[in-house]
């Protein structure tokens, strides 16, 4: 399934949703605010309910997709491309809200740049827990320092081209994390990801601590999985990889980069008051790499085993 592109349309925003009712009309509306205003809204919808589509239609102007099947996120991104009338292509989620110029100032780094562009990410609630779930997730991408290539764009404020995001293969749709995977591949193809500090969405934060315990440590382990496997690692790369995350070293490097983007963006208090959830998150990020590395590393010996028994 795809559509026809529109050559004169300035850019398609792309939103998966799944029983997003909570925040999604917040989202849309922040979308209607844009000074930008030549792009279209799609918005992809998996979930059982009607809920997000009966606030869709308080939004004439989106162009709301109902699927037919429970789609993982980048599945939905993928399906969003399908449908999307212009080259430009934006993605974010249904759980932000954007600045007014947000738009604007994506698609002017885009241009003075023709590169992908991962803009920034910062918190809509003020309160301690939040604050910290934020620093821990989102330390890379918070607003403010100087425009700087990054190794990663998330996909809750991204911009490609459809040109580049077809040549690099789309999203994996079966990966939660196609977003990262997306990214090494365009920086293999040698366009890495260009962040705009100013260009900002606002993320409603409604994890508990203990959900974002879980998801750090899920989310790594995907990560650790496909790293290796992409990279190809050696049983030495995976084993040395091991130790030093097993020493508190790496944890130390972790939480010293939050507290350093903190201070960058302005938020060195933040990141100095919610020490205790940074270093948490970071912890449970690193659980899930050391679990990755040590199945890997009993599945090589194995099969070790298995050979010389053969």
């Amino acid at each position: 399934m795809s559509v026809p592109p529109t050559p004169d349309l300035g850019a398609s925003a792309i939103i998966p949703s799944y029983e997003s009712h909570g925040t999604i009309a917040a989202m849309l509306q922040s979308l209607r605010n844009q000074i930008f205003r030549d792009f279209e809204i799609i918005v992809i919808d998996s979930g059982p309910s009607n809920a997000v589509a009966e606030i869709a239609a308080n939004f004439p102007e989106v162009r709301y997709h109902r699927a037919t099947e429970r789609l993982l996120p980048h599945e939905a991104r993928n399906l969003g491309v399908a449908l999307a009338r212009s080259d430009l292509l934006v993605f974010t989620d249904p759980d932000v809200v954007v600045a007014p110029d947000w738009l604007e100032k994506l698609i002017a780094t885009y241009r003075a740049t023709n590169r992908p562009v991962s803009g920034a990410v910062a918190s809509v609630q003020r309160d301690w827990l939040k604050i910290g779930i934020h620093l821990a997730k989102f330390d890379l991408w918070l607003p403010g320092g100087p425009p700087r290539d990054v190794a990663i764009g998330p996909t809750v404020n991204f911009l490609c081209s459809r040109q580049l995001f077809e040549k690099a293969g789309g999203f994996n749709g079966r990966e939660m994390i196609g977003d990262t995977l997306l990214s090494w591949e365009l920086v293999r193809l040698g366009h890495p990801p260009r962040f705009c500090p100013d260009a900002i969405v606002y993320h409603d934060h409604r994890s508990t601590f203990r959900q974002l315990l879980r998801e750090r440590f899920a989310r790594v382990a995907d990560f650790a999985r496909l790293r290796m496997s992409t990279a190809d690692w050696d049983i030495g790369r995976t084993l040395i990889t091991l130790c030093a995350s097993v020493l508190p070293l790496r944890l130390a490097k972790l939480v010293a980069r939050s507290v350093r983007c903190s201070a960058q963006a302005g938020c060195l208090r933040d990141g100095l008051r919610t020490l205790p959830v940074i270093v948490s998150g970071h912890a449970a990020w690193l659980a899930g790499e050391i679990s990755q590395y040590g199945r890997r590393l009993v599945a090589t010996k194995k099969q070790g085993a298995f050979a010389c028994v053969s």
